[in-house]
């Protein structure tokens, strides 16, 4: 069993929580902590004013009340660690996995638009450098 799972969960995309979060649960046996994340992509370069950080503020609240919403849903009754984070999505989920010491990562592959990709880029370079075994769920299906 595991003892520390993070699952990162693109709020816009069910595909990258249905079968992830439950699954992850499964595989704590009850006795791990899963935690979840979410990653709004680094504005900086699109947004670059005063009015930027009210920008990023507000979405900062909104996927915070998103990804409630989601694990609520998806997790009746379970008190996950959620976080939302700003900045390059890859890099944001490895961080978060060192910083809560996870021992896995379990996350959807890629959007169902994104068929020509077997995995996507970003589950792509979270399997290269994550800091942890990561298990990837093609297509966002379970194994």
């Amino acid at each position: 069993m595991f003892k520390s799972i993070l699952v990162p969960i693109d709020v816009a995309h069910a595909s990258s929580w249905e079968q992830a979060l439950p699954l992850a649960l499964e595989l704590t046996g009850g006795r791990g902590i899963v935690s979840v994340v979410t990653v709004i992509p680094e504005l900086a370069s699109v947004f670059e004013s005063l009015e930027a950080s009210f920008h990023i503020e507000g979405l900062v609240v909104a996927a915070r009340k998103r990804l409630q919403e989601i694990v609520a849903a998806t997790a009746p009754g379970a008190k996950l660690p959620q976080e939302v984070r700003s900045g390059s999505i890859p890099h944001e989920i490895m961080s978060a996995a060192k910083a809560q010491g996870a021992d896995l990562i379990v996350m959807a592959s890629r959007r169902p638009e994104m068929l020509e990709y077997p995995v996507g880029p970003n589950a792509a370079q979270v399997v290269r450098h994550a800091p942890c075994s990561v298990l990837v769920l093609r297509d966002g299906k379970r194994p």
